[in-house]
């Protein structure tokens, strides 16, 4: 009885706490737990942070100049992931693990590593220019040589539990020297994250390595530093791990057990999990890891719609040339603010594999600062200046447009040489320009607009600080988290920031003393080449003018009207020719043309001849034609196929305006040549006139002796190829016919249908 009460009370417990369990969200129900999950492989579900991250490859061993490619890799890893970090508002550093992973061919572990290529590595990853970013040391495979230098120059270090990094004197074939020995220490004695005396080991093969526990440290001492530590320290237990006579390796699980190893990782899964980052995220991204290919720009003085042009033209073909790092050093005090909006929007919209670096050594005032925030990173010397352009007047009240609500809407009523509307539409492309870099528009637009005044906010919930106006503030969603400084950034209102400052307040990347700072900064041995204009470049500029490009088309068309009336003689072909190839060779070289553009012209002529000379009529072949002739002398002007902004809108209407222009000019120039050029010296021996009254009359007067009407319902054959015309006989009379409809082949069966003088149209019978 005691034994039946016993099991029906355990039974009853069991069914009370699976139930409970099933209540609470605890009972397993069918499905793996977590740590069967684990067991099996599989990672459970869990929420990742959404702190930026990335993976950076770094092969071995590190020879040649691979320190100075590594260094441009991280650099553009690092600002990437800190504009990544800033726009998210994330208040944790973002995460780079950087894996290490010798060739697969190499055997050695990365071992032939050259010292000063490896301690030049390793003092970048300590340096302050990475403090910016977490470094994680990623070590699947064995390391071995000067390879660990990098290494142990990370903030952490994961590895394989079967991998090994060790035997770092490996490569000093001739004997240690105390320089490298003091490269070791520096690193080691910066990061902290591998004790010195195991990195003595891993050195040195005479070195040998103490674990000492004393009171409530456990330590690892040199057998020089144990006698030292016993003078003052008492020493509860001591066991010795690394014994003399060679380098000391330690495996991913002694490196953990030791505690220089954070984690233990095989892959990259576990790699995510441990760090609490998206597997996704530790994706390569090529275009990070690829050699920089660097150009300086330069713009000085007043900013004019001809420096845009140049600099546009320039960076064309530059990037065609394989540029992915454009730097552009600017000393200027602003000037014309539609070129200054374009030359940002061209800077700010380049494609994201490539790297746009504004210097200000001196100053960037109005549309020049507006440049340098456009591009990926500003630096600028310390006390160099960031400034708002002169305040623009608004016209006077009897002559002023009736203002819109949103003051970065265009007026209906646009006067391109009012300087007041001229204000407006650059406003408009800032914030176009604002919306796609995911900048603060309201700092972008108080460059060219002294009116806005800018103020430092800061997150109440996360603590993160943005300079905006209030304007944009309020506009924000989460407007209410964010709370705003007594006081405008500068007194006055008008933005104005010198380098320090613009560093803090987070709006320039850094500051450098020269530019000699500069290229070192983004790992450049020496200045990138300058790119400038020439006499070539200047000539393409004033072909591709509106002036002269209206003039070449004007000339182009011309030349097509003069060669219809002269056919023979070519003068007018050659002209057109000339013409239109020196149109579309500018506007190639302006990077406004290509061969759509081209291909579209060449059809459209084609078509328009088809249509004049084989096909009767004017139809679908000529509209079409006409119609593909005008799209690509209109798209051989501009950049784009449909605008999108207002300042796209204003180059299509000065390419339609080209192009209307050059057709009014060639009617001009048909009309004057019609009435003229019959009578002129060298022309009226060439040209094609209609004949006299008295010409005409005789003409049809042997047109219609000629006549072919009894051959009217009359069948024949065709004798030679209809395409149209041809010849037919036709009882048993050879004649010249037209095919009516389709072309007919030789031999057909034929029959007349109509004639009128010499006229004979024929069909095939049936």
């Amino acid at each position: 009885m005691t034994s039946l009460r016993s099991i029906i009370w355990n039974t009853s417990l069991g069914l009370c706490f699976c139930a409970l369990a099933f209540l609470s969200g605890t009972f397993p129900s069918g499905e793996a737990t977590a740590q069967e999950a684990a067991l099996d492989g599989e990672a459970p579900e869990q929420e990742v942070s959404s702190t930026p991250a990335a993976l950076l490859p770094v092969p071995l061993p590190i020879t040649g100049n691979a320190d100075q490619s590594l260094r441009q890799s991280l650099l553009r890893v690092r600002d990437q992931l800190i504009a990544k970090a800033r726009e998210q508002g994330d208040p944790n550093r973002p995460i780079l693990v950087l894996r290490f992973e010798p060739k697969a061919a190499d055997a050695a572990g990365g071992a032939g590593s050259q010292f000063e290529r490896a301690f030049s590595l390793a003092r970048f990853l300590a340096s302050r220019e990475m403090a910016e970013i977490k470094t994680i040391a990623y070590l699947p495979q064995t390391i071995r040589g000067h390879s660990v230098l990098p290494v142990i120059a990370c903030e952490q270090i994961l590895m394989a539990s079967e991998a090994e990094i060790g035997e770092a004197g490996v490569d000093e074939r001739e004997g240690l020297t105390a320089t490298v020995r003091a490269a070791y220490q520096e690193i080691a004695e910066t990061r902290r994250n591998v004790p010195l005396a195991l990195v003595a080991a891993m050195l040195d093969p005479r070195a040998e390595v103490i674990q000492v526990e004393s009171e409530n440290r456990t330590l690892f001492l040199t057998a020089d530093e144990l006698e030292e530590f016993r003078k003052d320290s008492e020493v509860i237990a001591e066991e010795t791990i690394v014994a003399p006579g060679a380098l000391a390796r330690f495996s991913g699980r002694e490196g953990r057990q030791f505690g220089f190893v954070q984690r233990l990782a095989d892959d990259l899964t576990t790699v995510a999990r441990g760090l609490d980052i998206p597997v996704k995220a530790l994706e390569i991204d090529r275009t990070l890891v690829e050699d920089r290919v660097p150009i300086l720009l330069e713009i000085r003085g007043r900013i004019t719609p001809s420096t845009a042009s140049q600099l546009e033209t320039l960076i064309g073909r530059e990037l065609k040339r394989g540029a992915n790092w454009i730097g552009v050093r600017i000393e200027s005090s602003g000037g014309d603010l539609g070129a200054s909006a374009a030359l940002a929007n061209i800077l700010g919209r380049l494609d994201a594999t490539v790297l746009t670096v504004a210097y200000v050594p001196s100053e960037a005032r109005g549309g020049a600062a507006l440049i340098a925030l456009a591009c990926d990173r500003l630096v600028m010397h310390p006390e160099a200046t960031l400034a708002a352009g002169q305040p623009i007047a608004p016209p006077p009240k009897d002559n002023r447009k009736v203002a819109p609500e949103n003051p970065f809407q265009v007026p209906n009523q646009k006067n391109e040489n009012d300087e007041f509307d001229e204000l407006s539409a650059a406003l408009v492309s800032v914030r176009d320009l604002a919306d796609v870099r995911r900048k603060s528009w309201s700092l972008l637009s108080a460059t060219i607009d002294p009116s806005i005044e800018i103020f430092e906010y800061t997150n109440k919930t996360t603590g993160q600080t943005r300079l905006m106006s209030e304007a944009e503030a309020e506009q924000r969603k989460d407007s209410a988290d964010w709370r705003r400084a007594a006081a405008p950034l500068v007194d006055g209102g008008s933005l104005k920031l010198e380098g320090n400052v613009a560093q803090q307040k987070g709006v320039a990347t850094t500051v450098v003393e020269n530019s000699d700072q500069l290229w070192q900064l983004y790992g450049f041995e020496e200045a990138p080449p300058l790119v400038e204009t020439n006499w070539a470049l200047q000539l393409i500029e004033a072909l591709a003018s509106p002036a002269l490009a209206t003039l070449l088309v004007m000339i182009g068309l011309a030349g097509l009207y003069i060669e219809v009336k002269t056919p023979g003689v070519g003068i007018g072909a050659f002209v057109a020719a000339v013409a239109f190839l020196l149109f579309f060779w500018s506007k190639s070289l302006d990077q406004t043309a290509g061969w759509l553009e081209a291909l579209l012209f060449i059809a459209g002529l084609f078509f328009i001849l088809l249509e004049v000379f084989v096909l009767p009529g004017f139809g679908i072949f000529g509209l079409g034609g006409g119609a593909m002739v005008i799209l690509s002398l209109v798209l051989a002007s501009q950049t784009f196929v449909i605008p999108r902004t207002e300042v796209q809108m204003g180059e299509l209407r000065r390419s339609l305006t080209v192009v209307a222009g050059a057709f009014v000019g060639v009617i001009a120039l048909g009309m004057t040549f019609r009435r003229y050029l019959p009578n002129a010296p060298v022309f009226n021996r060439i040209m094609l006139e209609p004949p006299a009254p008295e010409e005409r009359i005789e003409q049809e007067h042997r047109e219609v002796l000629a006549d072919y009407s009894h051959l009217i319902g009359q069948g024949g054959v065709a004798r030679t190829d209809l395409r149209p015309t041809g010849k037919a006989l036709i009882a048993d009379e050879l004649v010249d016919v037209v095919a009516e409809g389709e072309p007919l082949d030789r031999g057909t069966s034929i029959i007349v249908v109509d004639a009128k003088a010499t006229r004979v149209v024929v069909r095939a019978v049936g």
